[in-house]
């Protein structure tokens, strides 16, 4: 099997993250009740493989995340109010 250049050239010059924007982008538009019913699905599916996840120490991580990431969006919502 002979493999022209150009072609693989060009397979790999693809814009290889246009399957995952157009992912993003009909995620997006999903209803809340069904982004929801997935993320319910994805947890259901993480117990099932890791019983024991997430650990107290994990969800405390996470909360404390949260908090800072909406600190964050609260003092970006006053920038333009300047």
């Amino acid at each position: 099997m002979h493999l022209n250049p150009e072609d693989l050239r060009s397979y790999a010059k693809r814009d290889w993250s246009a399957p995952e924007r157009l992912a993003r982008r009909a995620r997006a538009r999903q209803p809340v009740r069904t982004k929801i019913r997935i993320a319910i699905e994805l947890y259901e599916a993480a117990r099932r493989t890791r019983p024991e996840w997430p650990t107290e120490q994990l969800r405390k991580k996470d909360l404390q995340m949260h908090v800072r990431l909406r600190a964050l969006l609260d003092r970006a919502a006053d920038v333009g109010a300047r």
